[in-house]
């Protein structure tokens, strides 16, 4: 029987032909690795939004050059984790230290945007950022306790 390895890694565009591949290769990734449905559709909703924004606001380096796409499943018999990094050449941009504007009090004072950082923070359980060498480097995690893992 051959070992799954821990980690995982696609290559995308930053096009929105690519991000439903991209959902379909995590889920895959995720089921093969034993991550629990609901932590999956946790962490496809973050990658669908972290994809958006690269595409959005990433600029010409961004859309020039592959995203880049890791998973990593870790855990023992009490807590798990799988964290998805997406690598992106746009300009630096620190998701971790922008603070979520105020939530609209009516719809009528809704406007478009500006939703996708505070959904990446609801739904993980951990954020971090870092930028090297001209890329961008955006991880999210979920956790969950399973004795079975």
């Amino acid at each position: 029987m051959t070992a799954i390895p821990a980690s995982v890694d696609l290559a995308i565009r930053a096009v929105a032909e690519d991000v439903r591949p991209a959902s379909h290769w995590l889920a895959q990734s995720c089921e093969a690795r034993r991550v629990p449905a609901p932590q999956i559709l946790r962490l496809d909703l973050c990658l669908n939004e972290a994809l958006a924004n690269v595409i959005s606001h990433g600029g010409a380096p961004a859309l020039a050059a592959p995203v880049r796409l890791r998973l990593h499943v870790s855990g023992d018999a009490a807590m798990h984790q799988a964290s998805v990094t997406v690598s992106d050449s746009g300009p630096a941009f620190d998701a971790t230290s922008v603070q979520p504007g105020e939530l609209p009090a009516t719809l009528a004072e809704a406007e478009p945007g500006g939703l996708g950082l505070r959904m990446i923070r609801n739904l993980s359980d951990s954020l971090s950022y870092w930028h090297d060498q001209g890329h961008n480097e955006l991880t999210f995690s979920v956790r969950w306790a399973d004795e079975a893992w």
